[in-house]
Parts: C-alpha cells; structure tokens; sequence
C-alpha cells in the first residue's frame, strides 16, 4: 500500500513541473497500463486452484452476490448525488462513448487471456512474480493518475471544497453494498447474515475472505473471495457505461474499497480527475470499515 501511495504522490509532484505535456502523456499510458494490470490479474485468477475449484461450484452464486452489491451501491450513490458537491474538475474531459466501449471490450478480453494464460501455460513457480509485477503495474498507473492530478492544479482546492459532506458517499455505497447483497443471498437461500457479511467486503477479496473463513468456515470463506473478486472485475467493466447514465458520483459506486487502488486508474479514466479524490476517501473509508462490519454480522 505505501509503494502504490508513493506513486500517487510522484505522479502529483511530477504533474506540478511538468504540466500540460506531462499529463498528455500520462493519459495515453493510462488506459494501456488498465489492460496490463486486468491482463496480470486474470493470471492470477487462473493460477489460484482456490478460484479454478471452487468455480463451477459456487461461481454463480459469487457473481449474483456481486452485482447485488454493484447495484445497490450505485443506487444508494445516485440516490444522494444532490447531496454531494460537484466532482467536476477544470482539467476534466469527457471521453467518447465509442472510446469508453473500447476500452471496457479490452479490459475484459485481457482479463479473460490472462486467466486462460494463468490455468494453462503460466510456468510453476513464477506466480511471485506475477504478483510482484501487478504492484508495480498499479503503481505506474497511480504515477499517471497523480501527474494529471498535478498538471489540474487544483487538487488541493478540490480537497478543501469537499470538506465533510463527501463522508456521505462512502456510507451511501456501503449501505447498498449489504443491502443488494443480502437482498440477491436472500432470495438465493443464504442466511442474512452470511450474504451481508459478503456484502461488507466492498471488492477486498483477500480480507474479508480470511475473516469470513476463520468465522464461519472455508465454503462462505471461498464464495466471498469470489464474489468480491468479481466485484473488483464488474467495476472495471462497467464504469463507463455507469458514468454515462448516473454520473461521476455513482461511477465511484462500483469498486468499493478498491478505489483508493486497483481502480482508482478506472475512475479517472471514466470519469475525469474531479472523481480522484472522492474516490480516494471512499476507498479508504470503506477499507476501514471491512475488518468492523464483516465480523460484526457474522456474530449476529
């Protein structure tokens, strides 16, 4: 986490000297950077035999418990939009629907060759290096995140101007996060509890699994790695097609946690540096809160 931060405070001071050019430059390595980094991460879908075995299992399942909580976040985040200040930014430019299209058709198609590649031909042994490649991957993606952040100029404003008030995104999202999760596990036959408990991962597959796992066991243990690892892949997906028919505020929906990280590159790319360090503040906050509320519904 310090390494990918780091990256994020370069890039801003690399923007400041660098200005216009430098973010031009940026942004053409940003949405490469998107397809490298969804590429390395279907390697490692594709190597994990957690995933591969318990997929045909329990996959559909972790996908519906996943766009649960999808929609329910951008519900809960779209409900309360009037509420929040203006996430627009001066260095901000709407992208194309054709561009949005493509991008989205090519991070999944990364995705899907890298667990084809992770299952099948990925040498033994060299998983270590995937992963190690995957943070340095995100961590030129934030470099490019932070030197648009830079070149703005208005970060530090942004962050003044939100104040307060921006706290209620994150609780808005993580309200409809459980409740879309525990509404689909519902109806699925799963216990309250143990579909809210899914939910309240907010896309931190690798910590709510362990928690979930050491409470009640390793089946819910490995749907909700699933489901928040679907999570984290939804929101890639379908970020741009969220922007465009909710707006910035709910675009930051769809990650949860995983904002103030692995898709953090994905917000900005979909919806302009103004949603930056609104989706920052939620990815922190709902971190936050995972290792609290996962816990706390398993003990209900």
């Amino acid at each position: 986490m310090f390494t990918v931060f780091a990256a994020l405070l370069a890039g801003v001071a690399t923007g400041r000297l660098g200005g216009v050019r430098a973010a031009r430059h940026a942004g053409r390595l940003l949405s490469l950077g998107l397809v490298v980094l969804l590429f390395l991460m279907g390697v490692r879908l594709g190597a994990s035999d957690a995933v591969v075995s318990n997929l045909g299992q329990i996959g559909a399942y972790a996908f519906v418990l996943a766009l649960g909580s999808v929609v329910g976040s951008v519900a809960c985040a779209y409900a309360i939009r009037g509420f929040l200040p203006s996430f627009d930014s001066p260095g901000d430019v709407d992208s194309g629907d054709g561009d949005s299209r493509t991008l989205t058709a090519l991070v999944l198609g990364a995705l899907v060759a890298g667990a084809v590649v992770g299952a099948t031909v990925l040498p033994a042994g060299s998983l270590l290096l995937v992963e190690r490649a995957t943070t340095l991957a995100l961590a030129g993606l934030l470099f490019a995140v932070g030197v648009g952040l830079g070149a703005d100029g208005a970060l530090l404003a942004q962050v003044k101007r939100l104040g307060v008030p921006i706290l209620a995104l994150p609780a808005s999202i993580a309200v409809g996060s459980v409740a879309g999760a525990l509404a689909v596990g519902v109806a699925l036959g799963m216990s309250g509890t143990a579909a809210a408990a899914v939910g309240a991962g907010f896309g931190w597959y690798s910590l709510s699994a362990v928690l979930i796992t050491d409470a009640a066991g390793v089946h819910l243990g490995s749907l909700a790695f699933l489901a928040n690892v679907f999570r984290e892949a939804l929101a890639l997906a379908s970020l741009p097609f969220v922007v465009r028919h909710f707006g910035r505020a709910a675009a930051i929906a769809p990650g949860g946690a995983t904002t103030m990280d692995v898709t953090l590159p994905a917000v900005k790319d979909s919806a302009g540096n103004g949603a930056v360090v609104p989706a920052f503040v939620n990815g922190a906050v709902l971190s936050s809160l995972v290792p609290v509320l996962v816990p706390a519904f398993l003990g209900f």
